[in-house]
């Protein structure tokens, strides 16, 4: 397990600012962004907790190109990828980002290797995909094998527990060697020894690789173990001691 109280490097590799976001229900205006400012730094595990509702998907969906915000600038590699057109953003988001959901999104018809190898599908066209099968597959089968699936790799997602899916799903995530981790409620769905494991995981993932990771969580032990905590509050980021203070350079 990683210390939480180390020391995170000062390098900024996302910086969020004036980020706001909405949406319209029965005529309404919701507003669930009002303003975010963030700064998410290289090798940190970064915690934002928050009660329920209160939008931290929409902030992680919304960093992670997956939505885009109404306003505000989101600059990675000095620029603002958040104006980019919706094509460029995916591809940018497939080399980039690896995403872990509260409930796994694995594809039921495929094996526990051919979900974590989706990644690299989509990355690498047919006949590039086919040249690199074999290397592909062994970094697969390596994900599986540090996860402690090396011996589940043949099995669908109905014939593996909760606990299993979601670290298959881990695995999925790293496949293209992700800059940023960003995790939604990674143990929300699981029960308490099972959330620990996972939690286990990802902190030894951070340990060894320094992967940058945003976990949003309303588990406020969790969030205790992350480098930094921020907390989300009426739509705006609220610091609170766990926050180390801002750095005034963006550096990339």
């Amino acid at each position: 397990m990683s210390d939480p109280t180390r020391e995170v490097g000062p390098k900024i590799l996302l910086r969020a600012r004036g980020v706001e976001k909405s949406y319209k229900v029965g005529g309404a205006k919701l507003e669930v962004l009002r303003g975010v400012d963030l700064d998410v730094r290289e090798g940190e595990i970064l915690a934002v907790l928050g009660k329920s509702g209160c939008g931290k998907s929409t902030l992680l969906h919304v960093l992670g190109w997956l939505d885009r915000a109404d306003r505000g600038e989101i600059v990675y590699d000095g620029r603002d990828h958040a104006k980019l057109p919706a094509s460029e953003r995916a591809h940018l988001r497939n080399r980039t980002m690896g995403f872990v959901f509260q409930f796994y999104h694995l594809l039921g018809e495929l094996t526990a290797l051919e979900n974590v190898l989706v990644p690299a599908m989509i990355r690498y066209r047919p006949g590039t995909f086919g040249a690199q099968k074999r290397e592909l597959h062994d970094r697969a089968k390596a994900l599986l094998a540090v996860v402690g699936l090396g011996h589940r790799m043949g099995h669908r997602p109905t014939q593996l527990s909760g606990g299993e899916r979601q670290r298959v799903a881990i695995a999925r995530s790293l496949m293209n060697q992700p800059r940023f981790l960003l995790c939604d409620e990674p143990t929300g769905n699981l029960d308490g020894r099972t959330a620990e494991d996972v939690r286990t995981l990802l902190w030894d993932l951070n340990a060894r690789s320094e992967q940058t990771m945003i976990v949003v969580t309303h588990d406020a032990k969790m969030a205790d173990q992350a480098h930094r905590t921020v907390h989300l509050v009426d739509g705006r980021i609220c610091g609170g001691e766990e926050e180390a203070p801002l750095v005034q350079e963006l550096e990339l």
